[in-house]
């Protein structure tokens, strides 16, 4: 049964993103390739909607690279809603780790 209406949140030090369960879907399908994102695609399934996805600094680093990367090939409006502020919270809490 689809989870059309439901929400993934994920929170970062400085915000808390809440993507479509569609959004997951398209970011879980889109690194889903990759060998190191495993432990990314863990955490969301998981949790399903029942808590906040926990991400490793690791993991952050990882995602956001992959969504830039998507976004180079469908470009930031091109994106599901929500993935693009996922991004800039993600490169806000590396920053502030660097």
């Amino acid at each position: 049964m689809p989870r059309i209406n439901e929400r993934v949140l994920i929170v970062t030090s400085h915000a808390t993103i809440e993507l479509s369960w569609k959004a997951r879907e398209a970011l879980l399908h889109e690194i889903r390739h990759a060998e190191s994102a495993r432990g990314i695609i863990g955490a969301f399934e998981a949790v399903g909607t029942s808590r906040p996805v926990p991400l490793t600094r690791h993991d952050e680093g990882l995602l956001f690279e992959a969504i830039n990367q998507w976004s180079q090939g469908v470009t930031v409006e091109g994106l599901p809603a929500g993935i693009w502020d996922l991004r800039c919270a993600l490169a806000v809490d590396l920053d502030d780790n660097a």
